[in-house]
């Protein structure tokens, strides 16, 4: 198994502030190009879960870490996020932080997270009428991978915590 440090010398966009096995830290300046490298990584060090699993705790970190770097950093040169990434033999806790303003879950119309129950494609209308790109599932699809998802009152810090052995074996 590559350690941390090993796989991004040479990245001076990532800091590894821990590379343990069970606490990796990094720092990740706001590209949308080193989520591919992060989540990659960290596929390689969950290889000894079901592969169903392990590809749903990719999703997830992919998705949160694009809505932190597209949304939360708004891509700008001097946000970035912190990614740590805990686990033991019971659980995965992902936790994301990005320096930008944050946002209210139940405030943003355009994610399918808060469309009603009686019209599941709302925010596929409202996304269409705001001139965004079609999507707006990432949340939704995060909270359905999830155990436990849980943001800050600022908007702007999430966990994410599958538990290992609720799954079947």
């Amino acid at each position: 198994m590559v350690n941390a440090k090993e796989a991004f010398r040479g990245i001076a966009e990532i800091e590894v502030k821990s590379a343990l096995p069970g606490w990796l830290c990094l720092r990740i300046a706001p590209e949308i190009k080193l989520k591919e490298v992060v989540v990659g990584f960290f596929r390689s060090q969950m290889a000894d879960l079901p592969e169903d699993l392990r590809e749903n705790l990719c999703t997830a970190l992919d998705e949160l870490l694009s809505n932190t770097l597209e949304h939360g950093c708004r891509l700008g040169p001097r946000c970035g996020c912190e990614l740590t990434a805990i686990r033991t033999t019971r659980m995965v806790l992902l936790q994301i932080r990005d320096a930008g303003p944050g946002f209210e879950l139940d405030a943003v119309a355009h994610a399918a997270v808060n469309n009603p129950p009686e019209d599941p494609l709302r925010h596929a209308e409202l996304r269409s009428q705001m001139g965004l790109r079609p999507g707006g599932f990432g949340i939704l699809l995060v909270k359905q991978i999830a155990d436990d998802l849980i943001y800050n009152e600022r908007g702007n810090e999430v966990a994410f915590v599958k538990y290992l052995d609720r799954q079947p074996h």
